[in-house]
């Protein structure tokens, strides 16, 4: 559901878009994409993401004006392409079936790839809840609710699900991407898992699609 940030290391990146406007904004979202990730959390400071980056703290401010300014870009930046395909799925002409299975893999790949989505929402509406909620709803949790909603309607309409509370559904899908790709410690502590592979990550997506599914489909007779 969202672009890959994950190529070269951050050095080259550097190189590669020296003296470049464009590129120094972007080094200083990739930084503070990749501490938040190495960390599992989001509790990242300016001259953290200033020593990732190795750029100067002032730019944050001169970029995004300050800290929470970059959050709402970062988020932007690894969900803007996601959503947009995203809004594009329940016009597809394939099976509702079959787009839910393309949306739960796009779900889980996007936390896969980017642990700290949930948690940086979370953050941005705990520092101004007035000035952040809306702009989080609309762009980043309301299109995917739509989609959703959308996708099950047409699955009941073809006779192939039975009805189901979309924002139920929500929060049940949402809720699983986000506890499984940030909880380092339980993984490790309890389960003894040390790094979630991609290989479990298409395990992930094969369980929740049958688990949902399995909860979703209409039974002949």
């Amino acid at each position: 559901m969202a672009a890959n940030m994950r190529g070269n290391s951050l050095k080259d990146r550097q190189a590669q878009s020296a003296g470049s406007d464009v590129g120094t904004r972007d080094q200083l979202l990739i930084a503070a994409g990749e501490l938040m990730t190495e960390r599992r959390s989001t509790d990242v400071s300016l001259s953290d993401i200033a020593a990732k980056s190795g750029l100067n703290s002032a730019l944050v401010k001169y970029y995004f004006g300050n800290k929470a300014g970059l959050m709402v870009a970062l988020l932007r930046k690894v969900m803007g392409t996601g959503i947009a395909q995203l809004k594009s799925l329940p016009d597809m002409n394939i099976p509702p079936e079959q787009k839910l299975r393309i949306h739960i893999s796009g779900m889980v790949k996007s936390y896969y790839q980017f642990p700290y989505i949930n948690r940086l929402m979370h953050q941005l509406l705990a520092e101004d809840s007035e000035k952040y909620g809306q702009l989080i709803a609309e762009e980043f949790s309301k299109p995917v609710a739509e989609a959703q909603r959308r996708i099950l309607e047409q699955g009941v309409e073809a006779g192939v699900f039975r009805p189901v509370n979309p924002m139920l559904f929500y929060f049940q899908l949402v809720g699983s991407c986000d506890h499984l790709f940030y909880s380092k410690h339980q993984l490790l502590h309890v389960f003894g898992v040390h790094e979630i592979t991609d290989q479990l990550r298409q395990r992930f997506v094969e369980h929740l699609y049958r688990v949902i599914t399995e909860g979703l489909l209409v039974r002949p007779g």
